[in-house]
């Protein structure tokens, strides 16, 4: 009987995590996901982009002029979104699905329903921003209306037409045009006025940038009829409602929470933790926004899996930033310390809202417009009801436990529409709100945080929700993917999916 090798515990560790980096879950060839993984890919360095030059910048502006002047700054900008949602809400998703299907065509459409949309929503801003108080704010607010509305038509064609890498350098521009401008206003002491300046520096970077990546695109030639502008002008109508409750957690809440109950300082603490949770929403989001032009085009169904691997993705950000929210939100201002509870309502939504974003995708994949006009209706309807009383009598907790409860309620619909999520989001989620409760517990928030996050990877892998294998397979895909289209950009040549 022969005496068996000795193996070292080192040796043997690395052989376990050696068989789990080669065991990764394989992205089904064909199903359209390896292709939004790659193309989210790019979405989501664009959002990332958007979230560290926004918290520089607001970092700035919180430190320069206050929280005070964060809820001028954050009311006056969301009063042009407001407006631009009462006039334009679901405009992305009809340009993304209709450039995906029907290309510059649709391209030229859009602009021309976004020039439209803007107008309208410049003229409603000027009132939005009176009943504020901030009338000398509204010429600025109107303008960024109109331009915000034109980039975001040039930004989703792009989108639609998979050129996904071109969206992140034209986000990228917008974004650093943002941060130059507002910095260097606030540097000498103008404030609100600096936070707003910023804000239109973005869309308008952003649109010339966009622009002269479509121009160079080989179809730039003028191709517009009434037909075109009217498919989407009805697909936007058709997203309307969902586009419009979502825009409602997002903007239009903080326009709503600033009339009700008027404190400045609390309504900059409201915009900031949303704009905290929206980052990481991002992940998700960027997944299913390649998933929606992609399903288009090669008529393939990669919602429920870009759903499971950017919620997963998502979990350990989540679980940690719920464990000690307070620190989070100090980092950008030591006032805002005292909204936590805000801040963790609104990540404990990120797990529903990316269900719902889910079963839009496929609905509009499918132009299913009553079921998107239903399910709208219902989030848009829940939230109404309950942001006014919530906000009056629990003040920021109250409009986020708002929207909490609406993103909650409208999934049940959701799971039916696309009930493929109905799994990921039954074991994340619990995890989510775990972290959320033992962060009320008297420990080391840090070190808790730390904890959690590794915990959440184990518990996926055990769950079956993300192996650590598929995990790895998933973070070499986006790094050869920004790799591949680095390498395109230097040369000049053409790349995968994702390259401008």
């Amino acid at each position: 009987m022969g005496l068996k090798p000795r193996v070292s515990g080192a040796t043997a560790i690395y052989r376990v995590l050696a068989r789990v980096v080669e065991s990764v879950g394989c992205l089904e060839e064909g199903s359209g996901v390896r292709e939004a993984v790659a193309g989210g890919t790019w979405i989501f360095l664009g959002s990332l982009t958007v979230s560290l030059t926004g918290l520089v910048f607001w970092l700035v502006i919180t430190r320069l002029a206050g929280a005070a002047g964060v809820g001028v700054a954050s009311s006056a900008i969301s009063a042009a979104l407001v407006a631009l949602t009462l006039t334009s809400a679901g405009l992305n998703l009809a340009v993304s699905r209709e450039v995906a299907a029907h290309g510059y065509e649709a391209l030229w459409a859009s602009l021309v329903v976004a020039f439209a949309a803007g107008g309208l929503a410049a003229l409603l801003t000027v009132p939005l921003v009176a009943a504020l108080g901030y009338g000398a704010l509204a010429p600025m607010a109107s303008a960024l209306a109109v331009l915000t509305a034109m980039s975001t038509a040039a930004l989703f064609s792009l989108v639609g037409m998979e050129r996904f890498r071109s969206y992140f350098l034209a986000v990228l521009a917008g974004s650093l045009s943002k941060l130059g401008v507002g910095v260097a206003l606030a540097a000498v002491g103008l404030g609100a006025v600096a936070a707003l300046a910023g804000y239109l520096a973005f869309p308008a970077a952003a649109l010339l940038v966009a622009l002269a990546a479509l121009a160079v695109g080989g179809g730039a030639a003028l191709r517009l009829s009434a037909s075109s502008v009217k498919r989407v002008l009805l697909l936007m109508i058709g997203n309307y409602p969902y586009a419009f409750s979502n825009q409602l957690l997002s903007m239009l809440s903080v326009y709503l929470f600033a009339f009700l109950v008027g404190e400045a300082g609390a309504t900059g603490t409201l915009y900031i933790s949303l704009m905290i949770a929206l980052s990481i929403t991002a992940i998700p989001n960027a997944l299913l926004g390649a998933a929606l032009p992609i399903g288009v085009r090669r008529g393939s169904d990669p919602f429920a899996e870009s759903f499971r691997i950017g919620l997963a993705l998502s979990t350990p950000i989540v679980v940690a930033a719920a464990a000690m929210p307070e620190k989070v939100l100090a980092l950008v201002n030591p006032e805002m310390a005292s909204g936590g509870a805000t801040l963790t309502l609104l990540l404990l939504s990120i797990a529903p809202l990316a269900a719902l974003t889910a079963a839009v995708s496929r609905m509009n994949k499918e132009g299913d417009t009553r079921r998107l006009a239903t399910l709208g209706l219902l989030r848009l309807a829940l939230l109404l009801a309950l942001l006014p009383p919530l906000s009056r009598s629990m003040g920021t907790v109250g409009a986020a436990l708002a929207f909490l409860v609406s993103s909650a309620a409208a999934t049940a619909y959701a799971t039916r529409a696309e009930p493929g999520v109905a799994r990921p989001l039954a074991l994340l989620w619990p995890m989510h709100a775990a972290a959320a409760l033992l962060g009320l517990l008297p420990f080391d928030h840090l070190a808790l945080a730390t904890l959690l996050a590794i915990a959440s990877l184990g518990a996926m892998h055990a769950t079956g929700v993300m192996g650590l294998g598929e995990l790895a397979g998933v973070l070499r895909l986006a790094l050869a993917t920004v790799t591949r289209g680095a390498a395109g950009h230097r040369t000049g040549r053409g790349g995968a999916v994702g390259n401008g």
